[in-house]
């Protein structure tokens, strides 16, 4: 998901900054979202539920690494930007 939204604003000609929040807000967004249904759908004690519980833990690692690579997009960003903004 983040990869298809960066890649999605980038191509439709988004600054640097929106493109940036495209992506980690298509990235992490259902988590959160998905752990009050899984629990009352399936029960507490589901599989689930686990994962619904589980995938935040390995979800926020992963955004935090996104972060880093995002920054790194914004230097490459900048240098092919004729503008000299971001």
């Amino acid at each position: 998901m983040w990869a298809g939204a960066y890649a999605l604003g980038r191509a439709s000609g988004l600054s640097y900054p929106r493109t940036t929040i495209l992506a980690f807000t298509a990235a992490g967004n259902n988590f959160e979202l998905a752990i009050a249904p899984a629990i009352g759908v399936f029960g507490g004690t589901s599989g689930q539920a686990l994962a619904g519980v589980v995938g935040p833990l390995i979800e926020v690692p992963v955004l935090v690494a996104l972060g880093y690579v995002s920054l790194s997009l914004r230097r490459r960003w900048a240098s092919q930007d004729d503008s000299g903004t971001r």
